[in-house]
């Protein structure tokens, strides 16, 4: 017998703010992606162009914590 489990009022709260929290990572992301991709930036700013990598390689470390919690309380809640 599986035992059903409800998820707190905090938890329905975060699963329902993940999705855009995943987009807004996804899209800021896409935007340094951008910047990142031509090169230009380094030129210009190196110290940017290095903030930049950084925060690009921050988002996906995000991502995946936000993806990985997302899963989680969807299962939880089935």
């Amino acid at each position: 017998m599986q035992r059903t489990v409800k998820l707190s009022f905090k938890e329905q709260r975060e699963l329902e703010a993940l999705p855009m929290r995943i987009a807004e990572l996804e899209e800021e992301q896409k935007s340094i992606g951008a910047q990142l991709a031509d090169g230009t930036i380094f030129a210009k700013d190196a110290k940017e162009g290095a903030r930049l990598s950084e925060r690009h390689a921050e988002i996906e470390e995000e991502l995946l914590v936000a993806l990985e919690r997302w899963e989680e309380l969807e299962t939880k809640r089935k």
